[in-house]
């Protein structure tokens, strides 16, 4: 296949995927997040630290929905680029979409952690998992981020590139020569990198620390107590490993794109070599947006107890609105048994019924004999 075939394919393939992709994103992150910050937002649910944490990361991975999906898509589609023509709309942009793409992964990080200090059988590792410390923890992240980033809003600038189709065009770009390098390294080591190495790590500790604690059950009733409390730290840590491998899917390319194009600035391209490094950076581009889009529906997939509060937020919002659940009140009565305090009031309804039915019972076997004796 000839060079300007291969050209006009990628450009086409691009031109679909600009045009496409950016639009299913932008429903969907807009869905879901919403959803998401109803059920965070809920106060049983703020009781809780991982909660804190899971809504934090929606409200940063909504920034980066609308800073950089919608933002992109009208370059790319309406031809409505304010970034790459005014100064100080390209450095605010790219600060706000470094520092949420950053935040997003280590938000996750911090709900990693705060999972195994919870599942550790240490008493003060325990108490260091708390709603308060969640909020601190949070507000210094997202400071000692800002900080971090801050370079971008002095040292990024307007600058003129050959695209693939050999024309000048303007792009919001870090300032040639070594910043360029640091910038591109600091994204791919405090995004791609190293929070999902750190997941992976705190979530072998999560699984190590429910397996020794289940080997300690000695009776059945604790044990039946704490095969509940397994379930639940199970099926969040199995959110939380679907979600560092999504991220790790979806966060590696875009960084090593980015190296890539930095490292080979100063090369002779070829049009060929252009659009197929446009194109791989398009592709990475397009997999960061969904890492930052598709939580609810990780989150979904992987939590029964997520779709069950799904269920009752649902149930909450039609009440207000029609006055009726649009779910059947009875599944829900069944999986709220699965709680603690559900469980208790079932099982203290069923001992104050059990005297009755054998009361009940002895009167029908007294008529019966009755019955017979009369006969």
């Amino acid at each position: 296949m000839a060079d300007n075939e291969i050209i006009s394919t990628l450009n086409t393939i691009s031109m679909y995927i600009n045009k496409i992709f950016p639009i299913i994103l932008l429903i969907a992150g807009t869905l879901g997040h919403t959803c998401n910050l109803l059920i965070f937002s809920k106060r049983t649910q703020r009781t809780n630290p991982i909660a804190i944490y899971f809504l934090s990361s929606t409200i940063v991975n909504l920034i980066i929905v609308y800073i950089g999906v919608l933002i992109r898509y009208l370059q790319d589609n309406w031809n409505i680029d304010p970034v790459n023509n005014d100064l100080i709309v390209c450095r605010i942009r790219s600060f706000l979409q470094y520092v949420s793409f950053s935040l997003s992964n280590w938000y996750i990080l911090l709900a990693t952690v705060d999972r195994y200090l919870i599942s550790s059988e240490n008493n003060n590792r325990r108490q260091l998992s708390s709603v308060k410390n969640a909020y601190r923890i949070i507000f210094c992240t997202t400071i000692t981020f800002m900080l971090l980033y801050c370079h971008v809003l002095i040292l990024y600038n307007i600058q003129t590139y050959l695209n693939s189709s050999n024309n000048f065009q303007n792009y919001c770009y870090p300032q040639r020569g070594w910043y360029r390098t640091f910038n591109d390294v600091q994204l791919l080591i405090q995004f791609s990198l190293l929070p999902p190495i750190l997941m992976s790590i705190f979530i072998t500790f999560i699984l190590k620390n429910i397996h020794a604690s289940h080997k300690r059950i000695a009776n059945t009733v604790v044990a039946h107590h704490h095969a509940r409390i397994k379930k639940r730290d199970l099926q969040l840590s199995r959110m939380l490993l679907f979600q560092v491998l999504i991220t790790i899917i979806c966060s590696l390319p875009f960084a090593i794109s980015q190296l890539i194009t930095t490292m080979s600035l100063t090369w002779t391209k070829t049009p060929l070599r252009l659009t197929i490094e446009a194109f791989l950076a398009l592709i990475g581009r397009q997999l960061a947006y969904m890492n930052c889009s598709i939580s609810f529906y990780i989150y979904t997939l992987a939590g029964s107890q997520f779709r069950l509060e799904i269920r009752r937020t649902i149930n909450d919002i039609t009440m207000v609105l029609c006055r009726k659940r649009l779910l059947e009140k009875s599944r829900i009565d069944v999986d709220r048994g699965l709680s603690p305090g559900h469980a208790q009031a079932a099982s203290a309804r069923q001992q104050t019924q059990q005297p009755k039915v054998a009361a009940s019972n002895q009167n029908d076997v007294q008529t019966t004999e009755n019955q017979n004796n009369q006969v």
